[in-house]
């Protein structure tokens, strides 16, 4: 899928600049390649529109910059932790004859088949996106589809299950949880499952605002 936005450069950075943009209705951006990095502002009004959509870490973008089109993909959207709504987006540029970078979807199938869902276990999400890498365009797919239609209340499914598209290879290495089976009577602790790279915001495209240094209690004399 390919989606056609319009951008301009961008001369001046930093934070004041970057508020100043965003009273004018843009949004910061910026273009990652070897050849050296270009700082831009598209219109948010028409990044929001598609964004919405859902499709946008895993479609090419024709980048239509001072009427030189420019082919990238959405690396990373950053949002904002109170509007939800984008507010810095990273890209990469799409180079002839290289892998491509994306994060489709998780798509859990086939759960009203599940043994374990029907006995009143409930499916326990570890990961909702996948980096993967891409042989070209049209190999980057818009979902990855994850079979739990034979999972039993303690079932595991794992990177190895996978069945990946053609073209199509896991970044992240390692056999790493990406969804469970966990039945009633659990407790936190068990159901808690520390997150893999692959399991990152629901969209890096979710931002998390930082939280501060806790402070340790001093010990009692």
């Amino acid at each position: 899928m390919s989606i056609s936005l319009k951008a301009e450069n961008r001369e001046q950075l930093g934070t004041l600049a970057s508020r100043k943009i965003k009273r004018q209705g843009l949004i910061p951006a910026i273009i990652y390649s070897k050849k050296g990095n270009i700082n831009l502002a598209l219109n948010s009004r028409e990044f929001e529109q598609q964004f919405q959509k859902g499709v946008i870490l895993t479609s090419v973008i024709d980048l239509e910059i001072s009427g030189k089109k420019t082919r990238v993909i959405a690396h990373k959207v950053e949002l904002d932790p109170v509007s939800d709504k984008p507010v810095h987006i990273d890209f990469m540029l799409c180079e002839e004859n290289k892998p491509i970078r994306a994060k489709p979807k998780i798509k859990f199938t086939n759960q009203d088949k599940s043994p374990g869902l029907k006995k009143g276990g409930f499916l326990h999400v570890v990961a909702r996106k996948l980096e993967v890498f891409c042989d070209g365009e049209k190999s980057i797919p818009e979902t990855i589809e994850v079979d739990v239609g034979s999972l039993h209340v303690g079932s595991k499914f794992r990177a190895n299950n996978l069945l990946l598209p053609q073209g199509v290879k896991l970044l992240k290495k390692g056999n790493f949880l990406i969804a469970s089976i966990i039945g009633r009577g659990k407790s936190e602790d068990e159901k808690t499952t520390t997150p893999t790279a692959g399991a990152t915001a629901t969209t890096p495209a979710t931002a998390t605002p930082a939280k501060a240094d806790e402070k340790k209690p001093e010990a009692k004399k």
